[in-house]
Formats: structure tokens, C-alpha cells, sequence
């Protein structure tokens, strides 16, 4: 061990390796074993990052890569013997290009930051997040963040044009791309995009960048079935077009938790609707109409909406999506609770919400259910939620959701939140038996010391 340390602070510098309460005191709100191993050494440079992963490499030492932490999968879990490795230094913006469309950036650059930066040109990145303050660019790569507006972006595959990446071995893998159009051989960055750091280390993300609206507009909706809420989505496609940028549904459960908490002022609607949703359009030329009050009139007209408001300041908005965003509500306002986002064809998501009400009615009786999610893109997020025994033995309620959710054609049981430990034993829900088995063979070859035993295992690959 000390032979260890010593060459990690010949590569980083004697402060950025931290050993014992240094690491154990660190906390994270959203994985508790995430400094189990005791020892995080911070790179500044994919040089540093190299070395690190060379010397590991020698040692057999598994590295569990760290970003902003808020993954909810236990996908940053570490123990005894392995070494964390923090992208917290690796956090320049190295180029922003308004006429190219790009945004070059260090893995350890959050979401919020890529944000700012992009702005000051009138340009965005296409994936965003609540997390967007503490959430890295690295590790959004590394788990294909969604967010809420997949719906005209799409996910953080298809908003990366290149990256540089650093194998289990040390190699530095440059495939920084900044063309839209570039088919000279394999698309290699796919090896690292979604694949939570178990076939290499990500240090460098080439975003493409897309104009931001000079405004935006936001309405909360109330519906009186899912069936009705997907005729306002059809039709909320067909009017708006391109200006749709989100369409994020809301159980009533979830709504009056997240709108009853206390400080969050006055409810945008009413509660006890028995389905709501928050809209957003663009708008990105002065003299282009605002289109969405028209809209939310053309469907008063058809009879299909039960209420809504439109937000008429910036606080306004703000507040419509706290009443989405806010899930730390559910999260840390009960014991006990535990997450899922589940895929679904449109036509499903809310069949399986009722037979989950049904399945747990029955076995956990006990249990609170919060659904929401973005509808848009068949993203359904549950939340189940009670005292310290409701949810005592949380392997068994796992099989049960993901048991039910596999009844359902085409369904996946992670959306966007990875794998992970977590989701690691129900991976056969989703995937194949040869899927998997290729799965298990690449992170081989690939050196398998990054993240070991999340998402799958090597042994008998």
C-alpha cells in the first residue's frame, strides 16, 4: 500500500491523495458505500489519468470513477482495496464554437457549468437535468443521461459528436469529433457512451451545442385520464412541431407531495386532478408567435383539458417544474424508499402504474407509490416510499416491480439511470442471454478494472 501511495502522489501532487477520514467523511446523498475504499486520488490532466490507470492496472487494483455523485444505482460504490478516482480537477471548458456547434469539455465539468459557458454564444447542450449543478459531463456520458428534454434532443447519445477516453491500461484513446458527418471506420466513442465506466475512463466530451430559445414557455396542465393525456401529447406533436420541448407527466400523489412541502408557496393548480402535466416550448425569433396559449385553447375547445395555467413570469415557471423536479421529496422525506425508471411503449406506462398499485396494495400495504415521469419519451419514473419496515426487504420488491414491468412488450428496466449494483441481478428483464454474454465478453477485453462488478460480471465471460 504504501508503494501505492507514494507513486499516486508522484503522479498528482502530495494533496491529491486522500487517504483515510479524509475519504470516509466525504458523504453522498445518493450512494452511501460511495468512499467505502478509503482512498481518492484527484487527476488534473488525461496525462495524470493515464498514469493512474497504468499503475492500477499493474496492481490489479479495481478504480471506481467519481463525477458529481448523483447517480441512483449505486454506480459510484466502492470498497476496501479499490481506489476512487474524483474527475473534481478535471473541470476546464477547453473550447466553446458557435459556428461549429460545439462545446469541448473536461469530463469534470458539470452540467450547470457547460450551461453557463454555452449561453454567453446563445447556445445550449441538448440534455438537461435537475442535477444539472452537481452532475458532471463525465459521468452523464457515462450513464446516457436523459432528462427533460429527450423529447426534441434526445438523450446524451445522441448529443456527443466525440470524446477522448483513457482504458483500463493507461491508453489515451483521442476520438474527439467535431464533424456531424464523419464515417471512417467504427464510431468507437459508443464503446464509452452508457457504459458506466466499465470499458474505460471518459476525460474529454465533444457537445454538440444547439441555439437557445430567446424564451420559453410553460403551462401545467390538468387531464382526466392517461388515455386523454396522450391525445393532448399526439396533438401537442402535431401543433407545435419543433417548438415542443418537453411534455413531463405527474401522478396526483406526486403532485401534492412535491406542491405541499413546506415553503413552496402556492400550488400553480389545485391539487386532486387525476393527471397532470408540464409543457414547454421554444421560441427562437423575435417576431414568432407565442403558440402554446392558442394551443392550450384549442384544447379547452376539444374538452380535453380540466384546468390549467400558464406561467407568466420567470418564479411562475420555476415553480411549475419544482412541482416535477423536485423527487428529493420522496427521497429523503420517508425512511425509507427506493427508485425506479422503467421504459415503456406510450400505450403501457399507465396500465403497469395500475397493476403496480394493485401488485403492492396487496404485498406491501404499507408502502406510498409516486409516479411520474417524462411522458414525452416513455420514461416512467416510480418511487416507492414508507417507514423503516414497509420496504424491508428491498430485493423482493425489486423482483416485483421489474417482474411486472417484463410483462410488458418492449419495456426496459432503466430508462436512463444505468445499472449499476443495483439493477445488476435483474439485468436478464431487459437483455438477452447473448446480449449480456457480449456484454461480459467486451468489459474483458477492455481490462475490466474499472468498475468491476457493476452492470455485469467477467467471470466465465
Amino acid at each position: 500500500m504504501s508503494d501505492l501511495l507514494q507513486k499516486l502522489k508522484e503522479i498528482v501532487g502530495e494533496s491529491h491523495v486522500l487517504t483515510g477520514n479524509t475519504v470516509t467523511e466525504r458523504s453522498s446523498d445518493y450512494c452511501h458505500d460511495a468512499y467505502g475504499a478509503g482512498l481518492l486520488v484527484r487527476p488534473a490532466t488525461t496525462n495524470e489519468l493515464s498514469q493512474i490507470c497504468a499503475l492500477a492496472h499493474n496492481k490489479q487494483i479495481n478504480m471506481v470513477p467519481h463525477g458529481g455523485l448523483t447517480g441512483l444505482v449505486d454506480g459510484t460504490s466502492s470498497q476496501q482495496g479499490d481506489l476512487v478516482v474524483s474527475f473534481e480537477r478535471l473541470n476546464n471548458v477547453l473550447r466553446v464554437d458557435k459556428e461549429q456547434n460545439i462545446l469541448i469539455a473536461e469530463a469534470g465539468v458539470t452540467l450547470e457549468t457547460a450551461l453557463n459557458k454555452a449561453a454567453e454564444v446563445g447556445m445550449m447542450p441538448g440534455v438537461d437535468i435537475p442535477s444539472r449543478g452537481s452532475a458532471t459531463l463525465g459521468g452523464m456520458v457515462s450513464t446516457n443521461a436523459g432528462g427533460v428534454r429527450v423529447l426534441r434532443y434526445g438523450m446524451m447519445r445522441e448529443n456527443i459528436l466525440g470524446l477522448e477516453a483513457v482504458l483500463s491500461d493507461g491508453t489515451v484513446l483521442s476520438s474527439l469529433n467535431t464533424l456531424m458527418k464523419n464515417n471512417a471506420g467504427f464510431d468507437l466513442k459508443q464503446l464509452f457512451i452508457g457504459t458506466e465506466g466499465r470499458l474505460g475512463l471518459v476525460s474529454q466530451v465533444a457537445l454538440k451545442l444547439h441555439p437557445k430559445p430567446i424564451d420559453e414557455e410553460t403551462a401545467l396542465i390538468a387531464a382526466e385520464s392517461f388515455k386523454i393525456l396522450v391525445k393532448i401529447l399526439s396533438e401537442a406533436r402535431r401543433y407545435l412541431g419543433s417548438d415542443l420541448l418537453s411534455f413531463e407527466a405527474m401522478w396526483p400523489e406526486y403532485y401534492a407531495l412535491t406542491t405541499g412541502q413546506p415553503g413552496f408557496g402556492r400550488r400553480p393548480l389545485p391539487d386532486g386532478y387525476p393527471l397532470y402535466a408540464v409543457i414547454e416550448t421554444g421560441r427562437w425569433l423575435k417576431d414568432a408567435p407565442h403558440r402554446l396559449e392558442p394551443f392550450l385553447e384549442k384544447m379547452f375547445e376539444e374538452e380535453l383539458l380540466l384546468d390549467a395555467v400558464l406561467a407568466k413570469s420567470e418564479s411562475e415557471r420555476q415553480s411549475i417544474w419544482r412541482a416535477r423536479e423536485d423527487s428529493d421529496a420522496v427521497q429523503f422525506g420517508f425512511p425509507t424508499n427506493r427508485s425506479y425508471d422503467i421504459g415503456f411503449e406510450l400505450s403501457d406506462m399507465n396500465g403497469f402504474a395500475l397493476a403496480l398499485q394493485d401488485v403492492m396494495a396487496m404485498e406491501y400495504p404499507d408502502c406510498h407509490l409516486f409516479f411520474f415521469g417524462h411522458m414525452g419519451d416513455g420514461n416512467l419514473h416510480v418511487m416507492l416510499a414508507g417507514d423503516k419496515e414497509a420496504l424491508h426487504d428491498t430485493l423482493r420488491v425489486d423482483d416485483l416491480v421489474y417482474s411486472l414491468a417484463a410483462q410488458f412488450k418492449n419495456s426496459s428496466l432503466s430508462a436512463e439511470h444505468g445499472i449499476g449494483l443495483e439493477k445488476k441481478a435483474f439485468l436478464d428483464r431487459s437483455r438477452s442471454d447473448e446480449e449480456i454474454k457480449l456484454m461480459k465478453r467486451l468489459t474483458t477485453l477492455m481490462g475490466g478494472q474499472i468498475n468491476a462488478g457493476k452492470v455485469v460480471d467477467t467471470e466465465g465471460a
